[in-house]
């Protein structure tokens, strides 16, 4: 299993949470500093962390993985377990050079679940057609 930390705004105040995570299996245990630990389970680690933010409404999540434009292809998610995404921006196709990290940090544009992500992924799919 790999690890990674990431930063969590609970209560008005940053702090760190534990995310241990197989791709392969699409699982993630979180471990926050208050003691407590779930484990997640999905297609992916994207929809997985989706699962915690859904969880969570009351805490925000300060990675990229929670950010508004950021979506896996079904290439990211199958090649990386959902590691990776595609940060979107509007009125252009994404590439290469928009693959993130989902645990990446990341503060600005967060989104408070998933639906909100994929009503963008929506509109960003209608913005290639009729770019700005």
């Amino acid at each position: 299993m790999d690890q990674t930390q990431i930063t969590l705004i609970v209560n008005g105040a940053k702090e760190q949470a534990i995310l241990r995570y197989d791709a392969a299996h699409g699982l993630i245990k979180l471990l926050m500093t208050n003691g407590f630990k779930k484990r997640y389970e999905a297609n992916d680690l994207y929809l997985c962390l989706a699962k915690i933010r859904e969880d969570h409404p009351d805490i925000v999540f300060l990675c990229k993985g929670a950010k508004l434009n950021v979506t896996p292809s079904r290439m990211c998610s199958q090649m990386s377990g959902g590691a990776i995404a595609y940060e979107l921006k509007w009125g252009k196709p994404a590439t290469f050079d928009d693959i993130v990290q989902i645990f990446a940090y990341e503060d600005e544009n967060l989104s408070k679940n998933l639906k909100e992500q994929q009503d963008y992924y929506k509109k960003w799919l209608t913005s290639l057609q009729n770019p700005l």
